[in-house]
């Protein structure tokens, strides 16, 4: 089916708020979902009938990747498709010399990890492949160190994340990499199935019920967002995580805080991009977000490292999500992101190329220079 011919669909945004609890639905249920096998792809129905089967997920056969190419790459699994892609940035009209964007999907022994990282100063392309190689070793130490009580604390998947994002921090600053004016963000995205942990434990060798749970940890503008089947025929958009910019709240006083000047470029005596963090005497290009890796020399202005992490749960309308560098956000709202993503439903291995171009031509067409842009699309439910 061509893209034209699929219906647009109606659209009903979750808004992002860290403090309300929409992000950790109490649907829950034992597996990930397939579709009943149909010679194609449903539209999105007015009812969820059709997503009603239940089978249990595999371990899913996936291969890492760091410096991502120009070109696209395929993980096709038994109930999930994963792919992803990256291009270069273009600057003066000439292709970047170095992509500093470093994406990875890797499958471990009990989970699967879907990492974006975005580089920026001088040395980023080296610092998002310091961080991306050393964080999936932490995460995989932590995950090995606490394998057992993980079993019977699911809370602890986040203690394990939120270590191994100070491990690597710590890491990176004590390492050779020039880092007091270079850094990246981190979007990590862990999937896994876990128990479901009664009240009361009783007996330890029991059987569990499991659910298939995303865990989602960012540091910086990379974003990553689900979106749904709606009950109407919809597509529900639900983000991820929070872009850590200088406009929210938190984070603003954050920095204020540490003394930390937030304030845009100046040009021509016009205020122009998005807020910078600056130290007091404003030399520079300033810092784009509040939170991130390396940028030492902001730390004492109150940059950090430290993620926000949130939980929730795969559910039986989850169609795909979306893991992205900045480069696909910039100049493209989630809801025009999901509809591009769902014009490809039934060419999913087109879906990760087809984003980054329709992102390439938006740069083009409002600003003077392409960033890198890479992005990793997970489906959920398809049938092929």
């Amino acid at each position: 089916m061509q893209p034209n011919s699929i219906s647009s669909p109606k659209f009903k945004v979750s808004r992002f708020n860290p403090y309300r609890e929409h992000l950790k639905t109490q649907i829950a249920h034992t597996s990930l979902l397939t579709l009943k096998p149909r010679a194609s792809l449903p539209k999105i129905q007015k009812n969820t009938s059709q997503i009603s089967q239940r089978s249990e997920i595999p371990l899913l056969k996936m291969q890492t990747m760091g410096s991502p190419l120009n070109q696209s790459f395929l993980l096709e699994m038994e109930k999930v498709y994963c792919v992803w892609h990256s291009e270069t940035g273009i600057v003066g009209g000439e292709q970047k010399k170095h992509n500093q964007d470093a994406i990875l999907v890797q499958n471990m022994k009990n989970y699967q990890l879907f990492i974006v990282c975005d580089g920026h100063g001088s040395s980023g392309h080296l610092v998002s492949n310091y961080v991306l190689n050393t964080l999936i070793q932490q995460i995989e130490q932590g995950m090995q160190r606490n394998q057992y009580m993980l079993q019977y604390n699911t809370q602890l998947h986040k203690t394990v994340i939120k270590g191994a994002f100070a491990k690597t921090s710590s890491l990176l600053e004590q390492s050779s990499l020039p880092i007091i004016r270079s850094g990246c963000t981190c979007n990590i995205v862990m999937l896994l199935q876990q128990n479901i942990v009664p009240a009361d434990l009783g007996d330890f060798q029991q059987e569990f019920q499991k659910e298939s749970v995303v865990y989602c940890a960012n540091v910086g503008d990379s974003r990553a967002m689900m979106v749904s089947r709606g009950i109407r025929g919809g597509l529900i958009i639900n983000q991820l995580s929070m872009d850590h910019r200088l406009d929210v709240v938190e984070e603003k006083n954050r920095i204020k805080q540490k003394g930390g000047t937030i304030a845009q470029l100046q040009h021509n005596g016009q205020s122009v991009g998005p807020y910078r963090v600056w130290l007091d005497e404003m030399q520079g290009s300033g810092l784009a977000m509040s939170r991130s890796f390396g940028d030492t020399q902001m730390q004492s202005v109150g940059v950090t490292s430290e993620p926000t992490i949130y939980e929730q749960k795969v559910r039986p309308q989850d169609l795909f999500m979306v893991i992205a560098s900045d480069g696909i956000w910039e100049y493209m709202t989630n809801q025009q992101v999901a509809k591009l993503v769902y014009e490809k439903y039934e060419q999913q291995d087109q879906a990760a190329q087809y984003l980054v171009q329709q992102a390439q031509q938006q740069w083009k067409e409002n600003d003077v220079v392409v960033d890198d842009i890479s992005c990793i699309v997970v489906f959920f439910n398809q049938s092929l």
